[in-house]
């Protein structure tokens, strides 16, 4: 129900809402309170002295006295103010609080309804204000009105974070009149009684009615409800529905016997990766030889005909991209072609350049595409694709333009899969015009704990390549202070002596009035006046991709000495001689990307560094994730720590994972929870595969509830 068909939501609401991404009833019900104001007992004046001294939001009653209008609002204009007695007890000394609106017209509103001798019960922000308790646009209850306004007057009142002007007060009448419509009633069963009865579950009505409005359960100061079986009812609900969804469309997809005409079965994939490695001037590891015959395995389509949905974590220098590499000649050899997307250029030309080196033999039937080609040369290559005469296509976003179409695409690899936004995955799968639906191999060089991994990606299978090629050295991390960039300096200068090349990092590209920060520009016009004689270079995204190019080239040459550069170098570049990396500004950037950073070095044969700088009066919580860097070299385990002090939310980025964001669970807080949910869905599908059966009909409301269409986008991994 959309909810501008809700009791007191008009337009001008409705438009509020739409801004927050508040469209229907059920984005409404799953807006949880922030916290919750106990109203069970009103401050005493000492109690609200102290609350305005830690401007806290209060509770307590109180007598209007009088009200009056004064100069001393915003621009000087009028505002009101009103004098409040609150009852001290056994003192008989009058103590009073101020409250404060700063447009005067509200006074005779005000005054209207709380004339003066009214007893009243207020809340709202307390603080200290010229020696006085004052409270600025205060939510004010009338105490004969209790039984009217129920949903202002509970044992413990809710308190939601603003939406755009959409005030808690307004926000409270509007749920609790949803609440009780008839039409709740039917979420009394959204989940089998079996279900519930397991793990002792309230239902998901009187679990949003509690969560909203308490009554039984007396909330945490800190963390409200999260902690009670109602708020465990609707984070497993939630869990539930996701891996429901996800097993649901794997389970459908095996079923469907049409797939086993448009999926391509590569029966010979497990023997001519094996041949084609011989070819290769290193051995694989351990690792990954066993990924590519769990690749190998689905692109045989050994378990069952469908296409492989397979995410492929390796950390940094793991050598996934010769992986992907050999997956490819197994398209290639079965009559496929194959498309491999990185997210920039400069990954896309190392690729392009690697795939040729390792096989030369290859090399007529492999293109580059990418953005910054001519016209003539992009409408070439698009040609040639569609008309089959190339095996493999590496390149940019341009795979995904209008007009790039494939004769027969078999296995699509998307590189550094959490830079791309799902729609852009799932275009690149919808690039056939043949019917074909293409095998996907999904890698990432971010390492993600596996349980978080299964609750992103459920319905893609995980390989893991930890072991790294034999020869890669290790990487000595320190952390050192701005003020100790002079001796930083002198090292700096005996590297370039000595013959090693060094990358100097920056967080931002120009100057910022916001941020007091280096920027690369000015730091690079600082560093060639004082290092005269030294070939340095400049790399940064808002260069042209002839400039880029260009810089890279000289870079790998060894040309250039010094590359100075943002984060654009912070995936796949791949410059052996270069040993020195150094990171200004280092508390600005998450653990995750000073780790794909400092994977840029120890790739040759000499012992590698890294150098963090940061300012001398780092916070307790940066330095802790610092450090993490100078102890361990272990993606994994840094992607842990990164995890457990920024949260997934950042750690993820912003809506660039599979699935939709969740609304009330997190992914770290309830993983005990995720486990559960996901076996009893694996359970349910068990016993009812199609969830065709007639109990099944509580779960596939329950999907429509939680999930509806939104679904699809884990089909791009």
């Amino acid at each position: 129900m959309p909810v501008r068909f809700l009791k007191g939501i008009g337009d001008k609401l409705s438009e509020k809402f739409l801004k927050a991404d508040i469209t229907s009833l059920w984005d409404l019900l799953l807006l949880m309170p922030r916290k919750y104001l106990d109203h069970r007992k009103p401050m005493s004046f000492g109690e609200l002295d102290m609350a305005a001294r830690m401007e806290t939001v209060v509770f307590a009653r109180g007598r209007v006295e009088s009200y009056h209008e004064r100069r001393g609002g915003p621009r000087g204009r009028s505002l009101c103010e009103a004098l409040v007695r609150i009852e001290q007890g056994v003192s008989a000394l009058p103590a009073y609080v101020y409250f404060v609106w700063f447009h005067a017209q509200q006074k005779n509103f005000v005054e209207q309804k709380f004339p003066p001798g009214s007893e009243l019960t207020f809340s709202g922000k307390a603080q200290a204000f010229r020696g006085r308790i004052q409270i600025s646009h205060p939510d004010i209850y009338d105490q004969k009105r209790s039984e009217d306004e129920p949903w202002h007057h509970g044992a413990y009142v809710p308190i939601y974070t603003e939406i755009s002007g959409i005030s808690s007060r307004v926000l409270r009448k509007i749920l609790y009149q949803a609440l009780h419509r008839p039409e709740m009633e039917t979420l009394r069963q959204t989940l089998p009684p079996e279900i519930e009865e397991r793990f002792e579950l309230p239902t998901l009505l009187a679990s949003l009615r509690e969560l909203h409005f308490p009554e039984h359960v007396e909330p945490h100061p800190e963390h409200g409800l999260w902690g009670s079986t109602y708020f465990k009812r609707l984070v497993f609900e939630e869990l539930f529905y996701m891996s429901l969804s996800l097993l649901h469309q794997r389970v459908m997809w095996a079923m469907d016997k049409s797939l086993e005409s448009q999926v391509p079965v590569l029966t010979s994939a497990d023997a001519v990766m094996k041949e084609s490695a011989k070819k290769l001037p290193f051995a694989l590891t351990g690792d990954q030889a066993k990924v590519l015959e769990q690749i190998a395995a689905d692109l045989a389509c050994k378990k069952e005909i469908l296409p492989m949905h397979r995410l492929v974590q390796g950390d940094v220098g793991s050598g996934k991209t010769v992986v992907a590499f050999l997956s490819m000649i197994a398209a290639t050899e079965a009559g496929y072609q194959s498309a491999l997307m990185a997210p920039t250029e400069i990954l896309a030309d190392q690729h392009y350049q690697n795939f040729v080196r390792m096989f030369p033999e290859r090399a007529q039937r492999v293109i580059l595409l990418k953005g910054s080609l001519t016209a003539k040369q992009k409408k070439l290559a698009r040609e040639a694709i569609a008309a089959g005469e190339v095996d493999a296509v590496i390149g940019t976003q341009a795979l995904i333009a209008e007009g790039t179409v494939f004769a027969k695409l078999g296995l699509v690899v998307v590189d550094e899969q959490h830079r791309f936004g799902v729609a852009q995955r799932i275009a690149m799968k919808k690039k056939n015009d043949t019917g074909i639906i293409p095998h996907l191999l999904v890698m990432t060089a971010t390492p993600i704990p596996r349980s978080l991994a299964l609750s992103l990606y459920g319905d893609l299978s995980l390989s893991v390549i930890r072991e790294k090629p034999p020869g890669r050295q290790p990487i000595k991390t320190h952390l050192i202070s701005d003020v100790q960039i002079d001796g930083l300096k002198r090292r700096i200068r005996d590297f370039v002596n000595e013959g090693k090349q060094i990358y100097l990092v920056y967080p931002l590209v120009e100057e910022s009035e916001e941020l007091d920060l280096r920027d690369v520009q000015s730091a690079f016009e600082e560093w060639t006046r004082e290092f005269d004689g030294v070939s340095i270079g400049l790399l940064h995204g808002k260069m042209k991709a002839k400039d880029k190019e260009a810089a890279m080239a000289s870079f790998k040459a060894g040309e250039t000495r010094v590359l100075m550069a943002t984060t654009v170098i912070e995936v796949g570049v791949d410059v052996p001689n270069a040993s020195v990396m150094v990171i200004f500004h280092a508390e600005r950037f998450g653990l995750s990307q000073l780790h794909q950073l400092r994977g840029r070095v120890g790739r040759g044969a000499e012992a590698s560094l890294c150098v963090l700088v940061g300012p001398k009066n780092l916070g307790a919580q940066s330095k802790e994730r610092l450090m993490a860097m100078v102890e361990s070299d272990d993606g994994f385990f840094i992607a842990e720590k990164d995890l457990e002090l920024r949260g997934p939310g950042e750690f993820l980025g912003t809506r660039q994972s599979g699935v939709p964001a969740f609304r009330v669970a997190q992914i770290i807080r309830d993983l005990s929870l995720m486990e559960l949910a996901r076996t009893a869905a694996e359970e349910v599908l068990r016993e009812d595969p199609s969830l065709e059966k007639p109990e099944s009909e509580v779960l596939r409301k329950g999907l429509k509830i939680w999930w509806g269409q939104r679904m699809e986008l884990t089909q791009a991994g």
